[in-house]
């Protein structure tokens, strides 16, 4: 599939049962990963039998329910929800979202339809207890990595200069969080701003120029093996 670019202010919110979501990256792309822009205000409680979901919250605060435990939100909190893990949002904040495979409504499951069976255990962090590591990018936070036997990946990066690069395996979402500058995949060269989100299908050489800090979601979790520089 070719690469996408889009702002949030391109996507209209729908209502949902977390509240209001900006669907960006949907199946309807074709894409591999789904990714949303969710306001979540007292979630119903629920669970998916085949979607893995990552939470990365942007801002606002409360509570994530999953599985029976409570964490308290804040920005920079990030949550890994295996399918089959029962989980609702408490009080007002929004959340950067990525679903593997993309959301279908057909896979949203109250326990009036029969209880969950969690796959895996939850993981929830804070990006201010992982340590940056210098990386091909710049500086990266890997807040959930392959050691973690997650589906989904996620570092925060900040990027100043990059090679061109490819992967070959892994399927990439980059959604800038501060700054600007450009980031170029394949033929196509996107102005970065915060808010915007670019989906980088695997194969596709791409490069990041400016100074800017952006949520990076791999799938699968990266593997410095499948980095390749083009020279």
């Amino acid at each position: 599939m070719q690469p996408i670019c889009r702002k949030p202010s391109e996507v209209p919110a729908v209502p949902c049962p977390c509240g209001q979501s900006r669907r960006i990256i949907t199946a309807a792309d074709g894409a591999l990963v789904g990714f949303h822009i969710t306001e979540i205000r007292d979630a119903q409680a629920h669970y998916h039998a085949r979607g893995t979901e990552v939470y990365h919250v942007l801002a606002g605060g409360g509570a994530l329910e999953i599985a029976g435990s409570s964490w308290e939100l804040r920005p920079g909190t990030v949550a890994y929800i295996p399918p089959g893990c029962l989980h609702r949002g408490t009080g007002d904040f929004i959340a950067a979202i990525a679903v593997l495979p993309p959301f279908d409504p057909a896979d949203e499951y109250t326990l009036a339809d029969g209880l969950p069976r969690p796959l895996c255990a939850p993981i929830v962090r804070h990006l201010d207890d992982i340590e940056p590591a210098r990386s091909a990018c710049g500086s990266s936070r890997r807040v959930l990595t392959r050691a973690d036997g997650v589906a989904l990946g996620l570092h925060v990066v900040h990027i100043q200069a990059t090679e061109c690069h490819y992967h070959e395996r892994t399927t990439e979402i980059y959604h800038v969080l501060e700054g600007g500058g450009t980031l170029t995949v394949g033929e196509m060269t996107c102005a970065l701003e915060p808010g915007v989100t670019v989906y980088v299908p695997a194969g596709s050489p791409h490069g990041g120029e400016g100074d800017f800090t952006a949520i990076v979601i791999c799938a699968p979790p990266f593997d410095p093996d499948d980095q390749i520089v083009v020279s």
